[in-house]
């Protein structure tokens, strides 16, 4: 006999995996504003961006934690598939802040106050994928821990958060590295030193360093993105709405230090 699930699907069997109860889809369509909701339109399209966002953020912050213990238990196969993975996810980041560029930026001001006082700039997973990969800004950190007045009310707004202090004390990506490396004794360098068509003796780290380049790139590409998506939306002189100085602030993270800095430095020695 059929039975009917929640989701108003028929199914043989209640307990039968089902494509909308696996995915959880009337939870997750439910967290879409309804149109009574909007401030304007537009607001759906822009929250519903940053959404996925945050799923990929979220689903990056995962994979990193499984590359971290695969380098260190030693499985590179493992590690360069999670690493490709992660390019992969990131070099979705560029695209989809330029759906961004689809609004027109009097529709974006017609609902950007209610944005006050969140911030616009980056999220809390997006700055913990910045400290499980590796970045160790001791300026950056500043910044985030330095308390800001600016809220309504006069109210001191903190950055810095115990998760993100959970995350720069945790291991890195880069630190994995770092010990891997040591482990075979060799360094960054020497992955490279090798011309082809000879044999590489450390092919597989090689293409692991080379998987982490793409991701550390993609990253610093779509962080130039962002900044210049910011600056179409609402100018360069506009303030951003998660006190910061909004566009200035993108360009300034665009230069961040990269993730892995051995790896870009080896080129250098090369020479």
């Amino acid at each position: 006999m059929a039975v009917q699930l929640a989701c108003g699907h028929e199914v043989a069997d209640e307990h039968q995996t089902h494509y909308c109860a696996y995915l959880r889809l009337d939870e997750l369509l439910r967290l879409q504003p309804t149109s009574d909701a909007l401030a304007h339109p537009d607001e759906r399209y822009f929250i519903t961006i940053h959404q996925v966002f945050e799923l990929w953020f979220a689903q990056t912050i995962f994979d990193l934690r499984r590359l971290i213990a695969a380098m260190d238990a030693d499985n590179v196969g493992l590690a360069t598939w999670l690493a490709q993975r992660v390019a992969r996810i990131t070099s979705l980041f560029t695209p989809t802040i330029e759906l961004l560029e689809m609004m027109a930026p009097g529709d974006f001001f017609a609902f950007r106050a209610h944005l006050e006082p969140a911030s616009g700039s980056e999220s809390e997973q997006f700055r913990e994928i910045e400290f499980l990969a590796g970045l160790r800004d001791p300026a950056y950190r500043r910044m985030l821990e330095a308390p800001l007045s600016d809220a309504p009310g006069g109210a001191v707004v903190a950055l810095w958060t115990e998760r993100l202090q959970a995350a720069w004390d945790a291991r890195s990506v880069n630190d994995a590295l770092t010990d891997l490396l040591a482990r075979r004794g060799v360094a960054a360098r020497d992955l490279y030193v090798t011309v082809a068509p000879q044999p590489n003796p450390h092919v597989d780290v090689f293409l692991l360093a080379e998987a982490l380049l793409d991701f550390d790139e993609r990253f610093t590409v779509w962080r130039a993105a962002h900044a210049r998506s910011a600056e179409r939306a609402i100018s360069a002189e506009t303030h951003g709405t998660g006190h910061t100085t909004g566009v200035r602030y993108l360009n300034a993270a665009a230069a961040r230090p990269h993730f892995f800095p051995a790896l870009w430095h080896a080129r250098a020695e090369l020479d």
